[in-house]
């Protein structure tokens, strides 16, 4: 393997929550009365880009946010349809990783309810560690986090690489002095660009088990792309 260290983000890298995090923030946009002016694909694309992003794009209050992420966060019999589950390569590569003597670890903006998800879907085996909002650190992609996973767990940088679905994932990567991935990125951003055209990551891949395949990751089958 390229790497021995994988630190995953999670919404829409690991899990495929975005169709979820668009029905709840939608649901706020219309009670706001600003969903006619929007189109979900638009609120979807900068979503991508970041929250912060999002909001300045739909104008959504900081009450209706709050509420937002409230729903995001339910989980169990009280989460909003669809739900958020695991892409269906997921389990197949953070499995493989340990197998082939790697370690996963996980940094989300999420809150405790990634720990939730991970237990749920029999995943939190294959993690040594994870940094969630509860924690405190500086946003994405400010590298605190990053190089707090790095102290704790006696890493070397060298061996270590960012993994997400958005360029502030990686970027928290690479400000750490870390390499930095792109996975699962949609087809083009706000502006138009192509995600892998525009990134500064060290590697791209469309799919969690192509990214599997450019890292040397053995033990992944290709009929399990996400």
């Amino acid at each position: 393997m390229k790497y021995l260290n994988y630190i995953w983000d999670f919404d829409g890298t690991i899990f495929d929550s975005y169709p979820h995090t668009v029905r709840c923030l939608w649901d706020e946009l219309t009670a706001e009365g600003l969903a006619d002016s929007l189109s979900r694909e638009d609120v979807e694309q900068h979503i991508l880009v970041s929250f912060n992003d999002m909001k300045r794009f739909t104008g959504i209050s900081d009450e209706a946010y709050e509420r937002f992420l409230e729903r995001t966060h339910r989980i169990g019999e009280e989460e909003i349809e669809p739900k958020a589950v695991p892409f269906p390569d997921a389990e197949a590569v953070l499995s493989a990783i340990v197998k082939n003597g790697g370690r996963n670890y996980l940094y989300t903006h999420r809150n405790a309810t990634a720990r939730w998800y991970l237990d749920a879907y029999g995943l939190t085996p294959y993690f040594a560690d994870l940094v969630t909002a509860e924690e405190g650190f500086p946003s994405k992609p400010a590298p605190d986090a990053v190089l707090a996973l790095i102290a704790r767990n006696s890493l070397d940088p060298a061996d270590c690489v960012m993994v997400g679905d958005r360029e502030i994932d990686g970027m928290s990567g690479k400000n750490a002095g870390i390499a930095g991935a792109l996975v699962n990125y949609p087809p083009f951003l706000p502006d138009g660009t192509s995600p892998a055209d525009v990134t500064k990551m060290d590697y791209t891949a469309g799919s969690l088990t192509e990214f599997a395949r450019i890292m040397g990751i053995e033990g992944v089958s290709e009929t399990k792309a996400g």
